[in-house]
């Protein structure tokens, strides 16, 4: 009896029925193939959950705590802090996710800081998620003697819709409309983004997508809309917002290093919202380095339906290169004081 054929779950948004190849004009392909699993529990991780580092008002006159999910090496070491920002499309943002990755990456040593942010169900728009990844910088370093952080040397790293803010955090520092009123009191530069599988242009985000899923975004106004500050429009009506959402708009050459990486075989995301990032970051003259993960879907998505695609993101081949990036960016004794 041939085996099932397992359904994924229903999504708010279209699962594309086929993918052109990626571009590999201007990006490495990264073939992980039998590369073995990620190691963890090498290092003792110490773990502080659910520490409060803003609490908002919502359009609805409710307050809500934004929280944060810490890890580092049990040491008494001053360490780099990497700030990761979940996924989920703008929906949701649970902090509980890529436990594993991240205990993999704090073992590597660094203080990694999962946090919360504001989606479209907060009534939250894109200037809101990124005021808090700044709220979250702000309060891990004006309390970096509580949880061993080196504040001068920070990193953003997310996957799918927490991708897009990392890169959006991660360029518009020095602009007011994406400056909350924490930036004040503390500096609100990285040294590095790390930007898995994320979005960019979200009217182009079915461009490597079959045609049904890409009348899907032309014709149906989503909540990607809310998110760009524009409920209910389409698309083809609101090309500023959507432009103003978009981290290639505020690309310079004073960008702090970017590494991108997205799955051949996202079927969510097209591989080219990453490109898109990428060649302005290029162009600007700034420092970016681009993976196309041979056979990846969208992070775990489709792991019952290909397990072995679904571990390329957890492999020791895709991780050593997240980890030696931050590395490379963050160990310097010579950043600026």
């Amino acid at each position: 009896m041939a085996p099932e054929i397992p359904s994924f779950p229903k999504l708010p948004v279209p699962v594309a029925g086929t993918i052109a190849p990626p571009d590999l004009a201007d990006s490495t392909l990264l073939d992980v193939g039998p590369s073995p699993q990620m190691t963890l529990g090498a290092v003792d991780i110490d773990s502080r959950p659910d520490v409060v580092f803003s609490t908002v008002q919502l359009p609805d006159g409710a307050s809500r705590d934004l929280k944060a999910d810490i890890l580092r090496p049990a040491t008494e070491e001053r360490l780099p802090l990497v700030l990761f920002l979940p996924g989920g499309a703008f929906l949701r943002c649970n902090k509980a996710m890529a436990f594993d990755l991240r205990r993999h990456v704090a073992e590597s040593g660094f203080v990694v800081a999962s946090v919360e942010y504001r989606v479209t169900p907060d009534g939250a728009t894109y200037l809101d998620s990124v005021h808090d990844v700044r709220a979250a910088l702000v309060h891990l370093r004006q309390h970096a003697d509580d949880f061993g952080i080196n504040p001068r040397t920070a990193a953003l790293w997310g996957e799918s819709a927490g991708g897009h803010v990392a890169a959006l955090t991660g360029v518009t520092h020095d602009l007011p409309e994406f400056s909350g009123e924490s930036d004040a009191l503390s500096p609100g530069t990285v040294q590095a983004v790390v930007d898995a599988f994320g979005s960019s242009l979200l009217s182009a985000i079915a461009d490597d997508f079959d045609e049904e899923a890409r009348l899907h975004y032309e014709r149906t106004a989503t909540h990607f809309s809310a998110y760009v500050g524009k409920a209910g429009a389409l698309f083809s009506e609101i090309p500023e917002a959507v432009s103003a959402a978009d981290p290639a708009t505020y690309v310079t050459a004073s960008a702090p290093p970017f590494l991108l990486l997205h799955g051949s075989d996202d079927m969510l995301v097209s591989s080219s919202q990453t490109q898109h990032v990428h060649q302005a970051l290029l162009t600007a003259g700034a420092d970016s380095t681009r993976y196309v993960v041979a056979r990846a879907n969208h992070g775990d998505f489709g792991v019952l339906a290909d397990s072995d695609a679904a571990l390329a993101w957890s492999s020791a081949t895709v991780m050593d290169v997240i980890t030696e990036f931050l590395h490379r960016h963050l160990d310097s004794t010579d950043l600026p004081k």
